[in-house]
């Protein structure tokens, strides 16, 4: 199955006659009906997820299962070696990294495969009319199942390391659905003003590097002693937090749910309006 069966699949869906629904859709402004017709596409841009990442792994025995493996071994040997620079308990150590590091690399992937939003569909905008939204929830469905693959690199640590399930694990999973509703509206923005800046890609790859050392993944907050507001300012720490705290056995603190709440909020009153003001003109950006 290619992109274009799976297009034509989503259309065949819809039914040609005009309804009353149709009719109320028109009413509504172009944008909203853009990410109502987007969201409500949703076989087509899961179906365009997998698409891509099974293109990505052809012929691979292994296929996406090499991210499993990438990311084990890598938090492995971060681990090992942190460890006995910082001199901490590996047992405990081992966790607090694999889980930073394991929601990190599926922020940064996100922020930075976010910026090809559009310019990686560049054919399919010109020859084919469809929601902007579907793009964003394409490239959004796609790093989420990267993750999940990504995130099964914690089962052996946990086998390992003997740690027993706790139900405060539980509080891992709207910590996980804030982190991917972030996502939504920061895919746009970026994805949007690379379409028209092309030099911003490659300065938020170097941002994302350095954002790494910034936040407190391989280190703790609690090193930087009274220079700790310098995590506490850090959107990124605390969408880590949310998730990498309840699957340690701690509950989470609660400015962490505030600050990822007003991120959120922000991010999506800044990309409905540029949304709005820009969507016709991405076909002529990329």
């Amino acid at each position: 199955m290619n992109t274009e069966t799976i297009l034509k699949a989503e259309a065949d869906r819809r039914p040609v006659r005009i309804s009353s629904h149709d009719t109320q859709m028109k009413a509504l402004p172009a944008f909203i009906r853009d990410i109502a017709e987007g969201m409500g596409a949703w076989r087509a841009w899961t179906a365009l997820a997998l698409l891509d990442i099974k293109h990505k792994y052809r012929r691979s025995v292994l296929g996406p299962f090499w991210i499993t493996i990438s990311m084990f071994v890598l938090i492995l040997g971060i681990g090992l070696l942190y460890s006995q620079l910082f001199r901490m308990n590996l047992r405990d150590y081992l966790p607090y990294i694999a889980l930073g590091d394991i929601v990190w690399i599926y922020i940064s992937t996100t922020v930075q495969e976010g910026c090809t939003t559009f310019t990686a569909s560049e054919n399919l905008i010109r020859s084919m009319r469809l929601p902007m939204t579907l793009h964003v929830m394409r490239l959004v469905t796609r790093t989420f199942i990267v993750f999940l693959h990504g995130a099964v690199a914690y089962l052996p640590f946990v086998v390992f390391l003997k740690i027993e399930p706790e139900l405060v694990w539980l509080l891992a999973l709207p910590g996980v659905a804030l982190i991917v509703l972030a996502t939504i509206p920061i895919t746009a923005i970026f994805g949007m003003l690379s379409a028209r800046f092309r030099d911003l890609q490659p300065a938020i790859a170097n941002f994302m590097q350095l954002g790494f050392f910034m936040t407190p993944i391989i280190w703790k907050a609690d090193m930087l002693g009274p220079h700790r507001w310098v995590a506490d300012i850090n959107p990124i720490y605390h969408f880590i937090q949310i998730v990498r705290m309840p699957l340690m056995g701690q509950v989470p603190e609660a400015h962490s749910y505030y600050f990822v709440l007003a991120f959120i909020t922000a991010a999506f009153v800044i990309a409905l309006p540029f949304l709005a003001a820009n969507r016709h003109k991405i076909s002529l950006w990329v």
